[in-house]
């Protein structure tokens, strides 16, 4: 009996073993599945972050090895080690006095590794007019939204219709990064319900790209001078704690759609405005009932600041007459007709009047004029493209 019993423990304890190695083969082999993927999924992400780009310095040193950079860059990500490196700030003019923080080139594979897993999600979760950061989208088919939304509520010009247009104060210095996070994270738990390794990669880099102090160990490419005549709500530096993300990232592009994704189904589903469109933070309603309109901004500034935590800008409540002509995106949307903004055919003008303009920058701007019904500004770029010949 006792050796029937002893050949039955060793059988158990041989057929443990067998379980054990078997399950440590299971992981290992799920271990490198991922990392696999993982390392797939950043191969493509640095193509895309290095196209039009592969000429600078940041990226030509990141290309000098770039399966090993990759492999770190994995490795990193895989371990939760990975923390963004400091970014660089600068002032820019073109096409408004604004502050840009750059991240390292490694960070912007990440970025674009991110945006890869999430876009296509939110893509489909976003509301047709909203029109930023949007593949086929964009402030050329923003405008002609609008002029769309103008004739559809006056029925062609028929009858009289108003718009309302608003902005919001230093929209992007003004993001609470807690709230930003935690809708970040409610999109993820509906796109990975079974919350895998996916998921869980995604919920570490929303965190690490988030709540990144972006003013922390930065660096200056620029004089100090130029930030002179910024206001305060456009730069990181005078921001609270916990509050702003840098302008200049592809994340924080997407991450603006996300946070004013709660802004367009208010005024949508909400409100039940059918004639509206966003780009960023800059946004319109169109409809035939003024007061409507009068009582829809005191609503969506409530909205902003209990919800959001965000203000509508003093110096930007527009309300008027369509027929009078709706500026929107560099664009000015008249009735039947559609005129660049002023911004627009500065840079035009300037652009032309520049000697050593190319033949091609000629060109893109007889394309883009093209769109709109400005013969007179048409016929002044094909001018100077006639000469040149």
């Amino acid at each position: 009996m006792s050796t029937n019993r002893e050949e039955r423990g060793g059988a158990f304890f041989f057929l443990k073993i067998r379980r054990v190695e078997y399950n440590v083969t299971v992981m290992n082999k799920i271990r490198e599945e991922r990392k696999t993927w993982l390392l797939n999924e950043l191969d493509k992400a640095y193509l895309d972050a290095r196209r039009g780009k592969r000429k600078k310095r940041p990226v030509i040193e990141f290309s000098n090895n770039t399966e090993q950079n990759l492999q770190d860059l994995a490795e990193e990500i895989h371990r939760r080690t990975y923390h963004p490196n400091a970014a660089t700030a600068f002032i820019i003019f073109d096409p408004v006095h604004r502050e840009i923080f750059a991240a390292d080139f490694r960070d912007r594979v990440v970025h674009h590794f991110l945006f890869n897993q999430v876009e296509k999600w939110w893509d489909a979760h976003f509301i047709s007019d909203n029109y930023s950061c949007r593949k086929k989208r964009g402030t050329l088919y923003g405008v002609r939204r609008l002029e769309h939304h103008i004739r559809s509520v006056s029925r062609n010009y028929c009858r009289p219709a108003y718009i309302l247009k608003l902005d919001i104060s230093g929209y992007f210095m003004s993001l609470p990064r807690l709230k930003v996070y935690k809708r970040a994270i409610w999109g993820l738990d509906r796109q990975f319900p079974q919350k895998g390794y996916q998921y869980q990669i995604c919920k570490y880099l929303w965190k690490e790209i988030v709540f990144h102090d972006p003013i922390k160990d930065v660096k200056i490419n620029c004089p100090s001078r130029l930030w002179h005549g910024l206001p305060k709500n456009k730069s990181l530096f005078n921001q609270p704690p916990g509050v702003g993300v840098a302008i200049g990232n592809l994340t924080s592009q997407l991450l603006s759609n996300i946070y004013l994704d709660q802004l367009d189904r208010f005024v949508t589903f909400n409100l039940r405005f059918k004639h509206y469109g966003r780009y960023v933070d800059d946004f319109y309603i169109v409809s035939i009932n003024k007061a409507d309109l009068i009582a829809a901004g005191e609503k969506i500034a409530c909205f902003l600041k209990t919800e959001l935590g965000l203000t509508l800008h003093p110096h930007k409540h527009y309300l008027q007459e369509c027929h009078r002509g709706a500026a929107f995106l560099g664009a000015t949307v008249y009735p039947h007709r559609i005129h660049p903004g002023k911004r627009l055919k500065r840079n035009l003008i300037r652009g032309l009047s520049d000697p050593n303009c190319s033949m091609e920058t000629r060109a893109s701007y007889t394309g883009l004029v093209k769109h709109f019904k400005h013969n007179r500004l048409l016929n002044s770029i094909k001018r100077p493209m006639r000469d040149a010949k």
